[in-house]
């Protein structure tokens, strides 16, 4: 019996040009996606670009060019590893269409609808790297251990938060209900561990008067979305979320039957299987059906990254190797 199949990588950031570390990450999905279709599925394959935030801002100010004209360039370079690569992907999502952008405004309206989003002044550390807020167990010697020997942020202003908080037992729920939620084991056992240990609050936007490169807060054009709460929505946007409910269902699946595979690597663990799962139950929409996590490729004794400038090209391994 013919079925439906929906499967996605994660979005790469388009700071840098590929590197073999998400190379690795699409082919997996693409071998998954093939054999799903020789099975004669219906399948799904999503990738694209994330393309809003501080870290590109920031690029595209060093290098002294507008900042669409910059993520335009890169987002050509990821695309073009579907020949590259022979890669069977169907969707190639950006963060900066304009049905992307509608779907991110409208996943905050149901989400501050159903009382989930508040506002107050705070004040952390942030790794531009990650794009993520730290607390000092977060640290290495006052380093974020993935971006070593880049300053942290201060960040002091008022912002948007995310109740996170508030769904440490739904999830943990959800976890206990689906065991393989998460593979392999040891990054289920990871991420239970880390809502046990109590969730906090998620700052989900920045003042437009100093990062003005994300997308609009819905009713305050004094505040853009932060941009995992942005970038994570792409998963559903790229089904015609929230416009196309039929295809929605058919490839993401209900609250009684999700369907949705998503893979990604270690360090996305705790946006993809507990902020991204939180934000869809704090939207009333289904959960995704399960979540692989990837590990690093090594250089070094160092994660590959493009932050720390120590890649190796998918292109320089086809010259080799074809």
């Amino acid at each position: 019996m013919k079925k439906n199949f929906y499967i996605t990588t994660t979005l790469p950031y388009v700071n840098a040009e590929p590197h073999i570390g998400f190379a690795s990450e699409i082919i997996y999905a693409d071998v998954r996606a093939r054999f799903e279709r020789l099975l004669g599925n219906d399948v799904v394959f999503n990738t694209g670009t994330d393309e809003h935030g501080a870290k590109i801002w920031q690029k595209a100010q060093e290098e002294g060019v507008d900042v669409q004209e910059y993520v335009d360039g890169y987002a050509a370079k990821f695309d073009e590893l579907k020949t590259m690569l022979d890669l069977s992907y169907t969707n190639f999502i950006r963060t900066t269409d304009k049905n992307h952008i509608k779907a991110a405004q409208e996943m905050w309206r149901r989400v501050d609808a159903n009382g989930f989003i508040y506002k107050k002044q705070y004040s952390v550390k942030y790794c531009v790297g990650c794009e993520l807020e730290k607390t000092d167990s977060d640290l290495d010697n006052g380093e974020c251990p993935l971006h070593p020997g880049k300053e942290l942020e201060l960040i002091e202003e008022e912002n948007y938060f995310f109740k996170f908080s508030e769904f440490g037992d739904k999830l943990l729920e959800l976890y206990k209900k689906n065991p393989e939620f998460v593979m392999p084991k040891k990054r289920l056992n990871e991420i239970q561990a880390f809502v046990e240990r109590g969730l906090q609050d998620l700052s989900i936007s920045r003042l437009a008067s100093k990062m003005p490169w994300g997308v609009p807060v819905p009713g305050d054009k004094t505040q853009v979305m932060y941009v995992w709460f942005d970038a994570l929505t792409n998963y559903i946007s790229t089904l015609g979320w929230p416009d196309d409910t039929e295809n929605f269902e058919k490839f993401w699946g209900t609250k009684e039957n999700p369907s949705a595979i998503q893979i990604a690597g270690k360090d996305n663990l705790r946006q993809q299987s507990a902020m991204w799962q939180a934000m869809l139950m704090a939207a009333d929409l289904p959960t995704s059906k399960q979540v692989f996590i990837n590990g690093f490729i090594g250089v070094d004794g160092q994660k590959m990254s493009k932050s720390i400038g120590n890649v190796i090209a998918p292109s320089e391994m086809v010259e080799r190797y074809g």
